[in-house]
């Protein structure tokens, strides 16, 4: 998110947003506010106990406890957990111990207790582990460390974005698990801006050039941007942790390209912003590739930002799935695009499946896009005040420009659309599409679709609201238009190049001959009678 203006009114609308689709009191589930994590409101989440890590052979294993860490820090506000003075620094007893780990001497550090650290800086290339014993143990960043909680490589603060190339060697294995970081968002940047410095912005975890990272069960909260942020990295699991922050730059999970390979599963995200961010041109910045979320909920600004330029280089985002998660949204669920002025298919391949999501938009797109898919996906159209000032039209949609974002062209290859339901609790508008802007949608199929209203809603007027835009192709093999009063807006079909389909005749909607695809049975908007096309002329049906 960019200026300071637009995040206060994110979090206002973020409020307004909660209180109206009762997620306030959901927070508490989550053991944390919603609205924010200062010192006086964390309340930290609780995984359960751990027990040590099996050993493994070849691993060189050290106890906190051991090695002369105090360990006496209160996890919730930094103080010392005896007395409430100041607790002890063990960040440097911490990083002495695990500086010497390697492909020849691999380290896991076991954090037995509550540690107040001043960063962990551990080695640049991996070779090391983290593993907590679940409850009360991990670590709170020391007020005024003006770094990263724990990143690889050395104490001086790292860059945020060194820019291309990305080296071409990457480290790896690095292993985190079972315990907590409270990223003391309030106190550890002393720069003017809480999320960091002129140089860089400060991360709850900061992992670069690394292949084979595993992330399990931490409870990250409270850090003064992004929780975990990732960049030139590839094979990556994150599994069963919980990401808690308010505001703006409060990025869960924040892959800068390049990056491969990477799941997701089992993670709760409570955020401010983009509760996943796949970013090509930040970072390093290269291609994302190959990720996969599954299992997961959401309360954000968006579930996942996809974007691969902001002028310039063009990158590539392929291969992405999102599976059986649930969550609500401020924003779009889904922002594909950031600013524009992208290649063709710059972002492809993307499945968006079994999944319930509350949100004013599910595909916020200012970006080129190629093959996306959504299957099994309920939607629930929800308001926000999110709307800049020059967009007048706020009715929610499936597709769509996103809110907070002005609308730009695009083009996408093709969007398909299999058996999704937009569920209405309110007389909220909502449409389908929402195309404007000489945008433009190759291919576009509807294989199961239906409006649901619980309760008694007027029919939502039209399936695509189409305005100096245009579709290619307009395929409608099974759709129930019972709650929808027509295909598309008025002089819409002018913008549509064809319509076919199997479905087309069962809507009961009227289509002009000109825009009928041959072979396709469908009520004749001239005759009001069944008809089809052989060879370009129109014949009654059957």
């Amino acid at each position: 998110m960019p200026a300071d203006t637009h995040a206060r009114e994110i979090r206002m609308g973020r409020r307004r947003f909660l209180q109206k689709t009762g997620l306030l009191a959901a927070g508490s589930a989550l053991g944390c506010s919603l609205l924010s994590c200062s010192d006086s409101e964390v309340n930290l989440p609780c995984l359960g106990p751990a027990a040590p890590p099996t050993p493994v052979p070849g691993m060189t294993y050290i106890r906190a406890s051991e090695i002369g860490c105090a360990l006496d820090c209160d996890l919730v506000s930094g103080h010392n957990k005896h007395h409430g003075g100041a607790a002890t620094d063990d960040g440097p007893r911490i990083n002495a111990a695990m500086a010497a780990a390697s492909a020849s001497n691999p380290i896991t550090l076991i954090i037995d207790g509550s540690a107040l650290i001043s960063g962990l800086f551990l080695p640049a290339g991996g070779y090391w582990g983290i593993a907590g014993l679940g409850c009360g143990t991990g670590f709170f960043v020391k007020t005024a460390t003006n770094n990263d909680g724990i990143h690889n490589g050395p104490a001086a603060v790292i860059p945020s974005t060194p820019g291309p190339p990305a080296p071409s060697v990457r480290g790896t294995n690095v292993t985190l698990s079972n315990f907590t970081l409270n990223g003391n968002r309030a106190g550890d940047s002393t720069a003017r801006m809480r999320q960091g410095n002129e140089v860089a912005w400060f991360y709850g975890i900061n992992l670069m050039n690394l292949d084979n990272i595993a992330i399990e069960n931490l409870v990250m909260v409270n850090t003064p941007s992004f929780h975990i942020r990732l960049s030139n990295v590839g094979h990556v699991s994150v599994t069963g942790c919980v990401m808690q922050g308010e505001g703006s730059n409060s990025d869960g999970l924040h892959f800068d390209g390049p990056a491969n390979d990477i799941t997701i599963s089992g993670c709760s995200f409570a955020v401010g912003d983009d509760s996943i961010a796949l970013n090509c041109p930040e970072g390093y910045c290269g291609d994302i590739s190959r990720v996969k979320v599954t299992n997961c909920t959401f309360i954000s600004l968006s579930l996942m930002r996809l974007y691969t330029t902001i002028g310039g280089i063009q990158y590539k985002i392929d291969n992405v799935s999102v599976s059986n998660c649930s969550g609500a949204f401020t924003d779009a669920a889904f922002f594909i695009g950031l600013s524009g002025a992208s290649d063709r298919d710059s972002v492809t391949n993307l499945t968006i499946s079994d999944c319930n999501f509350t949100a004013p938009v599910i595909l916020g797109v200012t970006e080129c896009f190629g093959a996306v898919t959504l299957s099994n996906v309920t939607f629930v159209p929800a308001v926000t005040d999110l709307w800049i000032d020059s967009e007048p039209n706020h009715v929610a949609a499936l597709l769509r420009p996103p809110p907070s974002f002005p609308a730009v062209p695009f083009v996408g290859s093709s969007l398909t659309i299999r058996n999704c339901v937009i569920q209405r609790k309110t007389d909220k508008k909502v449409t389908g599409f929402l195309l404007g802007d000489n945008s433009t949608i190759d291919y576009l199929e509807f294989d199961g679709f239906a409006v649901q209203n619980i309760g008694k809603h007027a029919s939502v007027a039209h399936l695509i609201e189409i305005d100096q835009a245009s579709i290619g192709q307009l395929v409608l093999n099974s759709l129930q238009s019972e709650s929808i009063a027509a295909p598309v807006s008025p002089n819409g079909f002018s913008s549509i190049g064809s319509v076919s389909g199997s479905g087309v005749l069962a809507t009961a909607w009227e289509f002009p001959d000109a825009v009928m695809a041959d072979g396709v049975p469908y009520i004749s908007a001239t005759t009001g009678l069944p008809s089809i096309k052989v060879n370009g002329v129109v014949q009654p049906y059957p």
